[in-house]
């Protein structure tokens, strides 16, 4: 992700999972920090703070995940 690497971090590992729906799931390389991406959704821990990004809450699934991207890459920083 290119806005990870504008603060210096990157994905540690990801993969595909889940059985009834599909999601990738990964961590930051030097945080405490994971995620999940869904079809219709995405969320991530950071230490303590859980955020979570629905799809009735945005516009569109564009506007969903540059939140994600964005409050990612700031948890990140």
């Amino acid at each position: 992700m290119a806005a990870l690497a504008q603060v210096g971090r990157c994905v540690a590992d990801r993969r595909l999972d889940g059985i009834s729906e599909a999601y990738v799931t990964g961590s930051i390389e030097g945080r405490d920090i994971t995620f999940w991406i869904y079809m219709d959704g995405a969320d991530f821990h950071a230490g303590p703070r859980h955020r979570v990004f629905e799809r009735p809450d945005y516009d569109s699934l564009d506007d969903l995940a540059g939140k994600f991207v964005q409050e990612l890459a700031e948890a990140a920083a």
